[in-house]
């Protein structure tokens, strides 16, 4: 099964990344213009001796610039949904990635390495093509140091789980000032609309579905897990299952929730008149509110607890 990588928009994007027919318009950036200032820190250790960083300068000079465009491999992750869905209100664009690489001559895409320390192989190998002088090692770290610039971020970031996409500048339109990589209409795979998007935003999502013919699905959040699970459009379940969406084997045949496979209902669906009931009688702040007293209660509390 082809690799699914998941680019994060908010919801006014969406048709602006469909608005060119044929295509799914995605925005790149410079690693100059990375949003993780440390990035290139991760190179080498920059406080090494002065002999070795003059070196380090000379056969690097600076790291040549090339579009990236930035995934992620999951498309449940809740900080991304917040940071770049605009608080679950936008959308996730799954895209194939065998078919980008097809579509997109001499393109690269790799996970992110997340780190907090300079890489001890490039270092190793600075001082190698430093004091040894062989071609093949100033090759080898030159090559080392570009990866690692691309591909490299502090772990603070690593909850994104990070794939990158980078491409040549022949590959990119400017518009407006902005770098865009036109990626072909059938690397789309689906499209996931988030928990808080709007019902404007909804009808459009569904709609672009129909027309593209591909999947639509709804992040939902449950009662039951903090891990969000997929409905489509006919309310089946779908889960996130390491690096596909695949179908829930089971779903609460009520709120569609993926539940356990000797349920039919979650447990929260599974709540009658009589467990309120039971409830309501073993609550101990209702007989205190009965009583008159609840109030008084809930103010002398702090003291109460001093106390104990």
């Amino acid at each position: 099964m082809s690799k699914k990588i998941y680019k994060y928009i908010g919801p006014k994007i969406l048709e602006q990344a469909f608005y060119r027919q044929g295509f799914c318009r995605v925005k790149c950036s410079y690693p100059k213009d990375y949003n993780d200032p440390y990035e290139l820190f991760l190179t080498v250790d920059f406080n090494d001796e002065p002999e070795v960083l003059a070196f380090y300068n000379e056969v690097i000079e600076e790291i040549p610039q090339y579009p990236t465009s930035c995934f992620s491999n999951s498309p449940i992750v809740t900080p991304m949904w917040a940071h770049y869905g605009q608080n679950s209100q936008g959308f996730v664009i799954e895209f194939d990635e065998n078919k980008i690489l097809k579509a997109i001559e001499n393109a690269r895409i790799d996970d992110v390495d997340y780190k907090d320390k300079p890489s001890e192989e490039l270092s190793n190998l600075l001082h190698r093509a430093c004091f040894i002088g062989k071609p093949r090692y100033t090759m080898f770290l030159w090559r080392g140091v570009l990866s690692s610039a691309y591909f490299t971020k502090n772990s603070c970031w690593s909850y994104e789980l990070e794939r990158r996409l980078v491409v040549k500048n022949e590959d990119i339109e400017n518009i407006g000032g902005l770098m865009i990589l036109n990626i072909p209409i059938d690397c789309v795979s689906a499209i996931i609309a988030g928990s808080k998007a709007e019902q404007e935003y909804l009808e459009k999502c569904r709609d672009l579905s129909d027309s593209l013919n591909i999947p639509y699905f709804q992040t939902t959040i449950g009662k039951s897990s903090s891990t969000p699970y997929l409905l489509t459009k006919d309310s089946k379940s779908f889960i996130f299952d390491s690096d596909k969406i695949r179908p829930a084997s089971h779903a609460c045949k009520n709120c569609r929730e993926p539940i356990i496979a000797d349920k039919e209902m979650c447990s929260w669906c599974c709540i009658t008149e009589y467990h309120q009931q039971n409830a309501a009688y073993r609550n101990p702040m209702r007989a205190l509110d009965h009583a008159g007293i609840l109030e008084q209660y809930v103010r002398s509390f702090p003291n109460i607890t001093k106390k104990s």
